[in-house]
């Protein structure tokens, strides 16, 4: 009781939730003497169960779990907590689990996260409880599923409050950011129906309309976009890739654009298309590439050179997109993949919606890769993209 006094301030010391997820495993493990926590929480969308956290790397937070026929599940559904101390042999527990999450349970204690009138939100679990020599061994114990369960109530209301405060910080934001063009819009407007104004400043009004109306389109898919990775409503497919051929779809695409300022888009590709071949969502990864490339045309300098490569290192692929243009200032990089952050550029002004690259990095990781950037100011930008050649995309049941 005195642990779980002394940690109630820092259950409520942050509205972050991944760093309040943190708090609540490392808690958890250190009252039940467990190795290892994960939190899954409940997509309302899917009505399924994914890995929101853990302390194990070797779990995936890609591994999606059905409400039935799983012990989470069953914890979520129920609004029970279960101790399994031979989890094998219970017919709510499945043999996938050690095999997807790489991890040989022994015991295991599930406590559910339910909050006021029924609100399911998910399920904490603590896998393996620590031998500490005494008569319990390595068992989870009533003592350790009652001080849990204590903690969940507080846990509970802290993740509710991190998830209400994210969801009117994130609307919040989104409104500031349609505000621009829509101005633009209405003062077009308000000006087109005065009767003293001048004819040639019709075209040109009508022409802003246009312009401001497209990015507010852009903008708006870029918040759906954005709002659904967040809430975890994306749901990729998997099936086989070409990335040379989806590289110079990209190309085709993106040389007007570039066009308009004589820069031109190289490739280097291997000839024959040795490993080039990944599992994942060619939808989403034709949006990462033409955001990045996109980015390095509007970024570069006219008459400059885009080019886009793609390599195969090991068991995994590279695709890398480069520039040669004003480059990124260092105070810059370490904020590129935040939301709504955009790169100072006094010559062509701050246009888009600020989540391009975020939405990007997300795609990114949902393919178990990773992207990173490297830039010199007055040289150019790179990014690279890391794609497994295998991966399962979606995940099994625990």
């Amino acid at each position: 009781m005195s642990q779980l006094l002394a940690i109630s301030p820092y259950l409520h010391s942050t509205l972050d939730l991944r760093k309040l997820l943190g708090i609540i495993m490392n808690v958890a493990v250190e009252l039940a003497a467990a190795e290892d926590a994960a939190v899954l929480l409940l997509n309302d969308a899917t009505g399924q169960l994914q890995f929101e956290a853990t302390t194990r790397s070797a779990i995936s937070k890609e591994v999606i779990v059905p409400l039935e026929a799983s012990v989470a599940g069953w914890v979520v559904t129920n609004g029970r907590s279960l101790l399994l101390n031979d989890p094998a042999h219970d017919p709510r527990f499945t043999t996938a689990v050690d095999k997807e999450l790489l991890y040989e349970l022994h015991s295991l204690l599930a406590v559910p996260l339910h909050g006021d009138m029924g609100n399911r939100l998910g399920a904490l679990l603590l896998l393996n409880k620590k031998d500490d020599g005494g008569k319990n061994g390595r068992c989870f114990t009533k003592d350790d599923q009652y001080a849990v369960e204590a903690l969940t109530v507080q846990a509970v209301v802290a993740i509710n409050n991190a998830r209400l405060f994210a969801q009117s910080d994130l609307l919040a934001e989104i409104i500031h950011e349609l505000k621009t063009p829509m101005m633009a819009i209405s003062t077009a407007t308000g000006l087109l129906l005065r009767p003293d104004l001048p004819s040639e400043k019709h075209d040109e009004l009508l022409q802003m309309i246009q312009r401001e109306s497209l990015r507010l389109s852009a903008m708006t898919q870029d918040f759906l976009d954005f709002a659904r990775l967040e809430s975890g409503r994306v749901r990729l497919t998997s099936k086989p890739v070409d990335l040379v051929a989806l590289v110079d779809e990209v190309v085709d695409i993106s040389q007007p654009q570039a066009a308009t300022r004589d820069i031109e888009i190289q490739t280097k590709l291997p000839q024959i298309n040795n490993g080039l071949t990944i599992s994942g969502d060619e939808v989403r990864l034709k949006q990462v590439l033409l955001n990045l490339v996109s980015n390095a045309v509007k970024y570069n300098n006219d008459h400059g050179i885009v080019t886009i490569s793609a390599k195969r290192h090991g068991d995994e692929v590279c695709l890398s997109v480069a520039d040669n243009g004003v480059g990124i200032e260092s105070q810059d990089l370490a904020h590129l993949f935040e939301r709504f952050y955009r790169v100072p550029d006094r010559e062509r002004g701050s246009e888009g919606s600020g989540l391009g690259l975020a939405i990007s990095k997300k795609l990114v990781e949902q393919h178990n890769g990773r992207i990173a950037v490297e830039s010199i100011p007055g040289e150019g930008t790179v990014f690279r993209v890391h794609l497994p050649l295998t991966s399962k995309l979606p995940a099994s049941s625990v």
